[in-house]
């Protein structure tokens, strides 16, 4: 299926604006999410822990146990999950993390890291930027085609014309 080059200016700036959208979209949902897991690590608790034990059975899932260093919790256990053949877990007995301690699920408990914490949100907000970065750059290119076919059309000249 072929595109008329007439169109193909027009269906850059439909795309133009369908990406703006998209990224606003992206923008308000990435701030949302960003809301939501704020709320969420409000709910928990931050405490200072020590790894006491890292048990892999499954290869990329290892189970980490934490013990909080005033010993004012129980200790309690963290799948963690990583690419095995791309990198290492990032973490070792003996290292001491902060924690963000949910007492209500202590599955959902998370070490704290802005990215582990944040990870939805950031994620929808680097493509929502990119997107609105793409939005003026496919404007200009659509307005230098247009302007290339005015004078073309001023001047008699057609693209589908060969002359010998």
């Amino acid at each position: 299926m072929q595109v008329k080059q007439n169109n193909a200016p027009q269906l850059l700036r439909y795309i133009a604006f369908f990406m703006l959208s998209a990224s606003v979209i992206l923008v308000i949902l990435g701030v949302y999410y960003y809301q939501k897991e704020d709320k969420f690590l409000a709910e928990c608790k931050l405490i200072t822990c020590k790894i006491t034990s890292i048990e892999e059975k499954r290869l990329g899932k290892p189970l980490v146990t934490f013990t909080e260093v005033n010993g004012n919790y129980k200790p309690f256990t963290m799948m963690m999950e990583y690419d095995p053949s791309d990198e290492e877990l990032g973490y070792n007995e003996g290292e001491t993390h902060e924690v963000y301690y949910y007492a209500k699920d202590i599955s959902q408990s998370q070490v704290k890291g802005f990215f582990e914490n944040h990870l939805t949100s950031f994620i929808l907000l680097i493509i929502g930027f990119t997107f609105m970065l793409d939005f003026p750059i496919l404007l200009m290119v659509s307005s230098k085609t247009m302007k290339q076919r005015r004078q073309k059309e001023q001047f008699g000249i057609k693209d589908d014309v060969v002359s010998e």
